[in-house]
């Protein structure tokens, strides 16, 4: 109820449109609020690593030797966390049994350090024969030196990210984000100092050594409000609880899918290592451009709704988990669609304005604005993924999310293969976006009818959200081409008049939007102002 505090009581079209509870209301601020400036400190990083590297052969060596810790991390914890160990957890705490809860949460816990811990020390003994052979065939032995020696230092950072995953995924659980949330701001800011107040002394090491600080440093931030929560961590390694054989039985399909996924990865990687140098380099910023509005409007969507899922699933309230789900989906596509046109359009100056620094040139900006495009086209899929692989994970169904991830991850490695010499980079970023946007409409597909999705208000609403997006991208290229008369972009104009000129532009499309979703009548742009007349009009109560 607090949510709709300060609606006019007669104002009942406000009240019927507005569907989402105020805990998943604020915890969707919270999220995004806090990972905008996560995001904006992203940029930050990647544009100090970017300035002081550029395209060299010690960057690629970096980003090379990044995978082997982010796979690990992505098998071991991100399957349990998110299909398996949420679901698990909330259902005890739903059914009012915290003891039992905590029991099978430091068993887990316990269970993933050991793994975590072990694939590690193995990966450690084989990085000088999997390197070179499975991620970095480069032809300099000394670069593959520095990329076996990158990898072994960073393989702590999965130790610390799995302890960080499993301290937010029990913290969102009790419906407490902020902490869980600010984590990745540390993770950055960290990061960020050790490049550059380190590479004078230890050059790219310094990155590295970042990494695994950075990590560390995530999950010392938690631990104050996970203490508050009343802590009931034991030692305790209870394999046969059926809590922890719940979590082992649905993280595994989950599991195997983010395996497959992570092929993905290193196939791209293995691609544009033989590429001309720094086609790394430009893929790697080009796919974390992409995660900027992706972690902003859909992961923090995502997050904030699914321990709410999780516990409309554990009581059996099908209807309520639909009406949240195709909220979700709308806010989403409301944001996402929008983002991505902006992305495209203003594609050029983006990358110019964030990340054209020192060492990072024009050469550069050219080869990570290509590959953003391809990238950008993806967006909606990216997005539509995290929400509606979330519902089957709530509903403990793992096995279909899996069946259509294979699918996905076939598709994208064929056509990675397949374009990959006839666009190059551009190939590998076009390849990710066709099977991302299939992943999502098999996933939408299975899911209308088993959760009895209302499709024709959501065609409906997502046709206005195109067309209004579609004007949106219209205006703000009928800005630039008018006002590039002056200047043009292609000859690099100064920092300062390229910055107002790409802020004015973002500004008249996006006021375009607004007011092409206003006289559409599209439903969101309502529902953000009965959010907003809620939260400045509601009074203190007793």
């Amino acid at each position: 109820m607090r949510f709709l505090a300060g609606i006019d009581a007669n104002d009942t079209r406000c009240l019927k449109i507005i569907r989402l509870p105020m805990s998943i209301a604020r915890a969707s601020a919270i999220m995004i609020v806090t990972l905008v400036a996560s995001r904006v400190l992203g940029w930050l990083r990647l544009s100090v690593i970017g300035a002081h590297f550029g395209e060299t052969p010690e960057l690629d060596a970096f980003w090379a030797a990044f995978k082997i810790p982010d796979a690990i991390f992505g098998l071991v914890v991100a399957g349990a966390l998110a299909s398996a160990f949420i679901p698990v957890f909330t259902s005890y705490l739903a059914r009012e049994r915290e003891d039992e809860a905590w029991h099978v949460a430091s068993s887990v816990m316990n269970f993933v350090l050991l793994l975590l811990v072990g694939f590690s020390i193995v990966m450690w003994i084989a990085a000088p024969y999997v390197v070179p052979t499975f991620v970095a065939p480069f032809h300099d032995p000394k670069q593959i030196a520095l990329t076996v020696d990158l990898t072994r230092l960073m393989l702590l950072s999965p130790i610390f990210m799995g302890l960080s995953s499993l301290t937010t995924g029990i913290l969102n659980s009790y419906r407490q984000f902020l902490s869980s949330a600010t984590a990745p701001l540390v993770y950055n800011l960290v990061i960020i100092l050790f490049t550059q107040f380190g590479y004078p002394f230890l050059g790219i090491h310094a990155v590295a050594i970042g990494v695994v600080v950075g990590a560390l440093v995530m999950w010392l931030v938690q631990l104050p409000e996970l203490t508050f929560r009343r802590t009931r961590y034991s030692f305790s390694l209870d394999l046969s609880h059926s809590g922890v054989r719940d979590v082992l039985r649905l993280a595994g399909p989950r599991t195997l899918a983010l395996g497959a996924v992570q092929i993905v990865f290193f196939v791209d990687t293995y691609l544009a290592v033989g590429m001309p140098e720094g086609s790394l380099t430009a893929l790697v910023y080009a796919n974390q451009l992409l995660l900027l509005p992706l972690g902003v409007f859909s992961i923090a969507i995502s997050a904030a709704v699914f321990p709410t899922l999780s516990h409309f699933a554990s009581l059996g309230q099908v209807g309520r988990m639909r009406d949240t789900v195709q909220q979700a989906i709308r806010w989403i596509l409301f944001l996402t669609l929008p983002t991505a046109i902006v992305m495209i359009v203003l594609r050029r100056p983006i990358v110019n304005l964030l990340f054209q620094y020192g060492s990072f040139g024009p050469e550069a900006r050219e080869l990570t604005q290509a590959a953003f495009l391809f990238y950008s086209l993806g967006l909606a899929g990216h997005a539509l993924v995290q929400i509606l692989a979330r519902v089957y994970f709530a509903s403990r169904d793992t096995t279909t999310p899996l069946a259509l991830t294979l699918i996905s991850i076939g598709s994208n490695v064929v056509l990675s293969v397949t374009l990959a010499p006839l666009l190059g980079i551009n190939g590998l970023a076009l390849a990710n976006s066709i099977a991302t946007l299939l992943e999502a409409a098999l996933l939408f597909i299975l899911l209308a009818s088993r959760a009895r999705l209302r499709l024709v208000g959501l065609g409906v609403s997502t046709l206005k959200q195109l067309s209004a997006s579609l004007l949106m991208g219209v205006a703000m290229f009928g800005f630039i081409r008018v006002t590039n008369l002056p200047f043009d972009l292609f000859v690099d104009p100064p920092k300062l008049v390229l910055a107002l000129q790409t802020i004015l532009a973002a500004a008249v499309g996006g006021l375009v939007y607004l007011a092409a979703a206003y006289f559409m009548q599209i439903g969101e742009l309502q529902e953000i102002v009965g959010v907003v007349r809620a939260r400045i009009m509601r009074k203190p109560g007793p």
